[in-house]
């Protein structure tokens, strides 16, 4: 039996609201956004996800090539990826300011 999962994406219209969105992540909830990574195909995507262990670290940001799939005419992770983790939400906030592609687009799940 094949299982097709849907997602749902919600955009992020602004800055203050993509801060307001990391404070509330739930283990089962994510941001992606457009980066602005010279090194990595198409500027690259931003994931921002919570991470919920005994660690101080409770925040992980995955950032991974924006490659564009011609079957699928959209634009798919993949390629180089890289993950680093932080504590707190002003921490994840900077790193995303600084590598965000601008104007922000941004999309919750």
């Amino acid at each position: 039996m094949d299982v097709c999962l849907l997602v749902v994406e919600k955009p992020v219209q602004s800055m203050r609201e993509l801060k307001r969105l990391i404070k509330a992540l739930d283990l089962d909830e994510g941001i992606r956004a457009v980066g602005s990574f010279k090194a990595l195909r198409g500027g690259g995507f931003i994931f921002i996800s919570t991470v919920h262990t005994s660690s101080p670290e409770n925040y992980c940001i995955n950032i991974s090539e924006r490659i564009y799939d011609e079957g699928a005419k959209t634009y798919l992770p993949g390629g180089k990826e890289e993950f680093h983790y932080f504590s707190d939400v002003d921490e994840v906030f900077r790193f995303v300011e600084r590598n965000a592609a601008k104007p922000l687009q941004a999309w919750s799940y």
